[in-house]
Order: structure tokens, then C-alpha cells, then sequence
């Protein structure tokens, strides 16, 4: 059976790519400093004795969160997945121009993998408005007859 559908235009597919690798460099970045992200999350939420499996726990949950506005736009072109990561990007990057800001000294200093995570998202996003990732958000994803995979 052949299957109607528009295709995706690369902007849409490396949205999707970049923002997971976004995703998994911060994932990674826990993982590797658990002792640390135990003593974050302990401070932040003291009501909850924050084991390292209940860390790695919250570090997965973050991880699969992120699927969710990826599965959105990559598959249904979901104009509110759109905007809703382009307000959760703004924080990240309000705070890469704090960093730039104090100089190379602070950036030298921070983890590459954090650094790249931070980077990579708002990049992402950016390409969520590129002109064919606006026809995509436009059309819905919808089948193009024109189109046969």
C-alpha cells in the first residue's frame, strides 16, 4: 500500500535531530556529575531524599519530556509545540548571554557538553521558522498526493 504524506522539509528534521541532541548532551551531562545534580535536586526540593537512582529517575524524565515537542512537530506539525519550545529556549538563552557576558574566563569553565546542550536548543528552535518549516506548521503535516513514499 502506498502511503500519501507531505514530506518534511530538513528544517523540520533537524529541528528534531538538534533539539534531541540537546536533549541527551544535558541527559549525559547529569549522568556524568550525578553526585552533584544529587546535591542540586536536594537543595532545590528538600522535601525528598534524592538517591542516585531517583536522580538518574529525574534525569530520564527530563529526557523523555523533551520527546514530546519533537514527536509534536516532527509528526504533527503542532503550531503550539512550536511556540512552546521557542519560550522554553528563551531562558537558555537569557543565560548563555549572562555567561558571554562575564567573559571567556566563565565560558572556559563550564562543561563542553552543557555548553553544547545550551547552544544546540536555541539553534533548533530557530529552525522551527525557517520559510519551509512555515509552510509545514502551515499545511499541518497533511498529505500531499503529489508526494508518494
Amino acid at each position: 500500500m502506498i502511503a500519501l504524506a507531505r514530506r518534511r522539509p530538513a528544517s523540520i528534521t533537524l529541528f528534531a535531530a538538534l533539539f534531541f541532541t540537546s536533549a541527551l548532551l544535558a541527559f549525559a551531562e547529569a549522568l556524568w556529575s550525578l553526585s552533584d545534580q544529587q546535591v542540586q535536586l536536594q537543595k532545590a526540593y528538600p522535601a525528598f531524599t534524592w538517591t542516585r537512582d531517583a536522580v538518574i529517575v529525574w534525569q530520564s524524565a527530563w529526557l523523555s519530556i523533551a520527546l514530546i515537542p519533537i514527536a509534536m512537530v516532527w509528526l504533527s506539525a503542532v503550531r503550539f509545540a512550536r511556540w512552546m519550545v521557542t519560550i522554553m529556549a528563551a531562558p537558555k538563552l537569557l543565560g548563555l548571554a549572562m555567561i558571554a557576558a562575564q567573559g571567556w574566563g566563565l565560558i572556559a569553565s563550564l562543561s563542553l557538553a552543557w555548553l553544547a546542550s545550551s547552544l544546540l536548543g536555541p539553534i533548533a528552535v530557530a529552525l522551527l521558522f525557517t520559510p519551509a518549516s512555515n509552510r509545514w506548521f502551515a499545511h499541518k503535516g497533511e498529505d500531499d498526493p503529489a508526494v508518494f513514499e
